[in-house]
């Protein structure tokens, strides 16, 4: 089960924008600072010895940014800093022991403080840019409102979520919620009160499910919770919890609202996430049908059992 949901969570974090790159990324992303720093040290060492043996004659100084750029894209901070110092200081050395002769004995660590400037400039345009990218990605998946997955990141999310169940012969559950008499919230409060429930549900959603599990906005005021590696009690229990969480945050809130639920439980991997999201909705229609703010758990060789929980 580790296994998997330690699998899941990888390839959650790293789809879908050119697969190989991001694969690459993320195997550097996930090494130690140690690992990061060592690395850059040999591919430092390797440089020097190169330009050493090619002599002060042929120019080599655009190789050493290769160690800087690799530290600043994949490592700290501190490891960019250390990286830089060490390159500069390897390309001080080689100019001593390569036979370059100077006017004066200054020129060389001159020569050496300007190259270790513009390393930390590279350097910091390099993080910096990373830093863009990561937040950019992170907004192109989120949701900008309620902080979740928008629908289409939950939907490559969920994709990968269910090959791997398929692969393992995994259960997985999906639960389709949406917030009853919604309207109402925007009609008497206005607006922003709107929002501040949808951003409050998805608060609750988020932290209250395991690390494994995916929340995702799918649209207007409905959500959807993956559960992979879960059992049919397991899937029950935790909707249950959900469920009971967000009546008494509403009835705190003096909020007019109820929640619909509809759980499709799968002990084979369905065929493609359209259909395990076309399940679950038709199982929260017939919540509605019945009176709403209930819960409806259907297996997908079994029978739809509809619980009220107006009692919360």
């Amino acid at each position: 089960m580790e296994e998997v949901n330690g699998e899941i969570r990888r390839r959650c974090s790293c789809m879908k924008t050119g697969k190989m790159r991001n694969a690459i990324d993320e195997s550097f992303r996930e090494k130690s600072s140690f690992k990061i720093a060592f690395t850059s040290l040999a591919i430092i060492v390797a440089l020097s010895l190169i330009d050493h043996s090619t002599g002060f004659e042929m120019s080599f100084s655009i190789f050493y940014l290769v160690p800087v750029a690799f530290a600043a894209w994949y490592g700290s901070r501190v490891v960019a800093g250390l990286v830089f110092v060490l390159s500069a200081a390897a390309w001080l050395i080689v100019d001593h022991t390569a036979g370059n002769s100077y006017s004066s004995p200054l020129y060389p660590y001159w020569n050496a403080c300007v190259r270790l400037g513009f390393f930390i400039v590279i350097s910091r345009l390099i993080s910096t840019i990373k830093e863009k990218l990561e937040l950019e990605r992170k907004s192109a998946r989120l949701d900008g409102l309620t902080g979740a997955m928008n629908a289409r990141w939950f939907g490559e999310a969920a994709e990968t979520v269910f090959q791997l169940a398929k692969r393992y012969e995994r259960p997985t559950a999906l639960g389709y919620i949406d917030i009853d008499n919604f309207k109402q919230v925007n009609d008497i409060f206005g607006h922003p009160a709107g929002d501040r429930v949808l951003a409050t549900v998805a608060s609750i959603l988020m932290n209250s499910v395991r690390s494994s599990d995916i929340v995702g906005r799918l649209g207007g005021d409905e959500f959807a919770v993956l559960m992979p590696e879960t059992t049919y009690s397991g899937a029950e229990k935790m909707f249950r919890d959900l469920h009971h969480k967000l009546l008494l945050e509403t009835k705190e809130q003096g909020w007019p609202i109820g929640f619909s639920i509809g759980i499709s439980f799968f002990k084979t991997a369905p065929e493609s996430v359209n259909e395990a999201i076309r399940l679950a909705d038709e199982l929260m229609y017939q919540v509605k049908n019945q009176g709403k703010n209930a819960i409806a758990l259907k297996e997908s060789t079994g029978s739809i059992t509809i619980e009220n929980t107006q009692a919360y």
